[in-house]
């Protein structure tokens, strides 16, 4: 009987021991679903306004206060802008403060020394997502870049001066319109399927490479210069003097004019300091000058 009875007390302590050890698991493994899963909520407010008066020093990373609608103010505007987006509307405005505009539930941004980046809070936006997709840049009048780098995808570019020592722009099946560009570096871009127009401005050692697009640029250029064109419809306006520029062709099958008159293929037109070297496929390029 009193075996029975230590028998019955020891597999009791057992089952005991081990409800408290499965019970040390559980809650081990709740708590690590519940860290993973606030970590994968945490979400980090964007930088919407800049104060252009003054600089932020190098290497001091600072984010808005999630709790304030419009985010909080950064002291110092931007010397580099790195944009990336596949689809919406971007838009530079004139202004007196450097502002960011956009909906932080589908946009970031966000601010590290003197740098600020835009992109879209998803890789693969949703439908609803890319049609509240809108950013508005407003920048001072005057006020240049040390460094500008667009990528955008199919959506609508709108920049109504930009003013930057040295631009990296990369254009998919939407429409970008610089109403004026001045680049005192270098520029290089690159048009998809879409439409570039340039409406004036002044371009130091442009590299243009046209895809299956339209393609409309208008302003003087400096330096060294490449245009490359595929299948699209070029039309090239450089201004300032006839004399200021050297235009080289080789082209493909497609026709070519130069100053309003048909020329063939290859040649080279012009003695000035300011070299455009030309170089088609399929399309229809139509250049003019002074």
């Amino acid at each position: 009987m009193n075996e029975s009875k230590n028998t019955s007390k020891y597999v009791i302590i057992a089952l005991a021991g081990v409800v408290v050890v499965l019970m040390v698991v559980i809650a081990f493994m709740l708590g690590q679903r519940s860290g993973a899963n606030n970590q994968g909520n945490t979400t980090t407010a964007p930088v919407t306004q800049y104060n252009p008066g003054q600089t932020t020093e190098p290497g001091n990373t600072q984010t808005a206060d999630p709790s304030g609608s419009q985010g909080q103010n950064v002291v110092g505007a931007p010397r580099n802008l790195d944009i990336s987006m596949t689809a919406g509307s971007l838009t530079f405005v004139a202004g007196d403060a450097f502002d960011i505009d956009y909906d932080k539930s589908v946009v970031n941004v966000e601010t590290s020394g003197d740098s600020v980046t835009i992109e879209n809070a998803t890789r693969h936006p949703s439908a609803g997502q890319r049609r509240r997709m809108d950013v508005t840049v407003t920048v001072p009048d005057g006020y240049a870049f040390d460094s500008v780098d667009i990528e955008f995808g199919a959506g609508k570019l709108i920049v109504h001066s930009l003013n930057a020592d040295a631009l990296d722009l990369e254009l998919g099946a939407g429409s970008a319109t610089f109403d004026n560009m001045y680049i005192t570096g270098s520029a290089e871009i690159q048009e998809g399927a879409g439409e570039l127009v340039i409406k004036g401005g002044e371009i130091n050692n442009l590299t243009l490479q046209c895809g299956a697009g339209a393609t409309r640029v208008t302003a003087k250029l400096n330096g060294t210069n490449t245009v490359n064109a595929a299948v699209g419809a070029v039309d090239l306006k450089f201004d300032g003097e006839k004399e200021d520029y050297t235009v080289a062709f080789q082209m493909g099958l497609g026709a070519c004019y130069y100053n309003n008159e048909k020329i063939s293929r290859s040649g080279s037109f012009g003695e000035g300091p300011t070299l455009v070297n030309i170089s088609g496929g399929f399309g229809v390029m139509r250049v003019n000058v002074g």
